[in-house]
């Protein structure tokens, strides 16, 4: 039987919001300046980055192009130009529509599946984690994705995501860690943790990192 499931594919969201907000930050007016600092807003309401903010060497923030309003913050939302290649949805409220087949499937094989471990949205759940990780991926390839484009950076170029409160970090080894706990306490059955891995990455090494962990 065909798996039902939507594909959260973590590693392709990360490629695809990595592009998406280097295209952001090539719509800003940088003169001559090069980028120094690039900070992405997070959202309780959005499963997606919302807005970002260009701060450039001079310690001035980079207006967008064309007569867009900034927010109250000085950070513009994000333009999603492109198609997701994942199916996690843009708003929070809409989780359930990608977290629901999954949890359905993991119910039939495994009985004592922990329906509420499975969450895109609660802090320490596996797709949260792995959200997580995502978001640092992108922290570590923006810098390359920038240049890629033709876009100069500082020496002390840096990447930030904040949450509307404080800013978010991402220590590789605190997440693996996490994420391993999870996968112990809550994907037991061997079948569910592989449906899980093929629903959560489309490349072959992140299916295997998983697997490993």
């Amino acid at each position: 039987m065909a798996n039902l499931n939507p594909h959260y594919d973590f590693d392709r969201f990360a490629e695809y919001l990595c592009v998406t907000i280097a295209d952001n930050v090539a719509r800003c007016q940088l003169s001559q300046n090069k980028v120094q600092k690039v900070r992405i807003y997070t959202s309780n309401d959005a499963l997606w980055p919302t807005a970002f903010k260009v701060l450039l060497e001079n310690e001035l923030v980079a207006p967008l192009h064309s007569h867009t309003i900034s927010n109250a913050d000085a950070s513009y939302d994000i333009s999603y130009r492109y198609r997701c290649p994942s199916a996690i949805p843009f708003k929070a409220a809409q989780a359930s529509n990608i977290t629901s087949p999954f949890i359905e499937q993991a119910k039939k094989m495994d009985a004592d599946f922990y329906t509420d471990a499975w969450s895109l949205s609660l802090p320490g759940c596996i797709p949260y984690l792995l959200k997580q990780v995502a978001y640092r991926n992108v922290s570590i390839n923006l810098a390359k994705q920038l240049q890629a484009q033709g876009i100069a950076i500082s020496e002390e170029f840096s990447v930030q995501f904040h949450d509307g409160e404080n800013f978010i970090s991402f220590n590789y080894d605190n997440l693996t860690q996490q994420i391993s706990q999870q996968i112990q306490f809550y994907l037991n059955d061997e079948k569910v943790k592989q449906i899980a891995c093929d629903v959560c990455f489309k490349h072959p090494q992140n299916k295997q990192w998983f697997m490993s962990l």
